[in-house]
């Protein structure tokens, strides 16, 4: 049985690279599974990696690491300083994977790199660099889907709450979205408390909200489409849009990041203004159109993105390491 630890900055399972690592497990259920957090990971992160070694640990030592504790160290988005090998010791008696998903020069040393998306590649001056897409889960319910029904078109939101995802010009997009289109219903995860009157009055009270938890994506199975727009913070892959095409919930996103490489044409809509957003959502609420393309979602999302595609993946990787 392998043995793989994984190092994570944040210990927050709503967000950041934890939700990564998480799938990492899922993805290698037949191997031993031990995650360092560089920061206390919340109650909820610690139900979510339930049966798996999880610590906090703010520095990677090199006699823990080389203990031959591990077979493998998988690395997400790790400083240089918060390991003590990069140019003090010798070489680890393991290898040591980097995964990269944001910009950043000062990483840690490795023998393998591989990056989130092709966008962040590009980012890093490395368009030629190995490119690793991740796997999300879906959430399964025995609940019918009634989506096709017509009874209410639902667009969402889904990020975390923080103020950079959720911008002080956003509720004037809604505004605009809910004018072009007052038929639709609209729905926020993770929106924080002092924007919701704003979005609330914008949509004409066609709202409704949900705090972000790791089960939020649950609410996918009601939405028709997953609306995603904040173009002054591009997503180097973002994570919601592969789990709303597995969900065969129809991404309606900015065409940048790492959403191009998710949404291939006959799927969702990939926008660069305002007129765009509002085109794509006329065209989706046609029920017979948006079966179609919630169906082609589907295949997409897990041909590309399931935990299944994501082990082949994750293997082939180690196997480029001579695991």
């Amino acid at each position: 049985m392998l043995r793989v630890l994984q190092v994570c900055n944040v210990g927050n399972i709503v967000g950041g690279t934890a939700a990564c690592a998480w799938s990492v497990t899922r993805a290698l259920p037949d191997c031993e599974h031990t995650v360092w957090f560089r920061s206390r990971p919340t109650p909820q992160t610690r139900l979510a990696f339930n049966g798996h070694r999880v610590e906090t640990v703010r520095r990677c030592s090199f006699n823990r690491v080389d203990s031959g504790e591990f077979d493998v160290i998988l690395l997400h988005n790790t400083p240089a300083a918060a390991v003590d090998w990069n140019s003090q010791q010798p070489k680890l008696s393991c290898p040591v994977l980097l995964y990269q998903h944001s910009r950043s020069s000062q990483l840690a040393g490795h023998d393998s790199h591989a990056f989130c998306s092709h966008a962040l590649a590009e980012q890093c001056n490395r368009k030629d660099g190995f490119v690793l897409h991740q796997g999300v889960p879906k959430s399964c319910s025995v609940q019918p889907d009634t989506r096709a029904l017509g009874e209410r078109f639902v667009v969402g939101r889904i990020c975390t709450p923080t103020a950079r995802k959720w911008p002080g010009h956003l509720p004037d997009f809604y505004e605009a979205m809910a004018t072009r289109h007052p038929d639709l219903d609209w729905e926020f995860v993770g929106c924080p408390p002092a924007m919701q009157a704003r979005l609330s009055e914008a949509v004409k009270g066609r709202s409704r909200f949900h705090p972000a938890d790791w089960q939020a994506r649950r609410h996918l199975q009601r939405w028709h489409v997953l609306l995603y727009h904040q173009p002054d913070l591009p997503e180097t892959f973002g994570r919601t849009c592969a789990e709303a095409m597995r969900q065969g919930t129809v991404p309606v996103v900015d065409a940048q990041g790492g959403f191009v490489e998710q949404v291939p044409e006959g799927t969702g809509a990939l926008c660069t203004d305002e007129k765009a957003f509002g085109d794509a959502l006329e065209e989706l609420k046609n029920l017979e159109e948006w079966p179609v393309r919630s169906r082609v979602c589907r295949e997409v999302g897990e041909r590309n993105f399931s935990l299944k595609a994501f082990r082949v993946r994750l293997l082939a990787w180690f196997a480029k390491v001579g695991l």
